[in-house]
């Protein structure tokens, strides 16, 4: 299931299954990656392989610390990049639904239009 949820501070984005099954990215289809924000920052957590689930990569990216977000749109599937201000290893979850990915990519801009206000 890919699904955009929404709370008072809690946006979450995650990848498709059906995009996993079509691409052949099986550890993708059993732990789809996900992007969350909140008013700290923006996590993903990337299975790396279905065997082991166990070794998993957590990473977090402050707001004040984002350079970035590049949406890149695909005929079917959306990717996101997070980039930081040292310009080191963005945030990337590809395989993304169109509307939750906009969705998620709003809300974090607009996240980021606030911090940048209240500076």
């Amino acid at each position: 299931m890919s699904y955009a949820a929404s709370g008072a501070d809690h946006v979450e984005v995650r990848s498709s299954r059906l995009w996993a099954l079509l691409t052949g990215r099986f550890t993708r289809l059993l732990f789809p990656a996900s992007l969350v924000a909140d008013h700290v920052g923006i996590s993903t957590t990337l299975v790396e392989f279905w065997l082991t689930p166990w070794r998993r990569t957590d990473e977090h990216l402050p707001l004040s610390h984002i350079a970035e977000v590049a949406h890149m749109r695909g005929l079917i599937w959306d990717r996101i990049s997070i980039e930081s201000s040292g310009g080191l290893n963005p945030l990337v979850v590809a395989g993304l639904p169109k509307r939750p990915a906009q969705f998620f990519v709003d809300r974090v801009r607009e996240r980021l239009h606030v911090t940048a206000n209240t500076r």
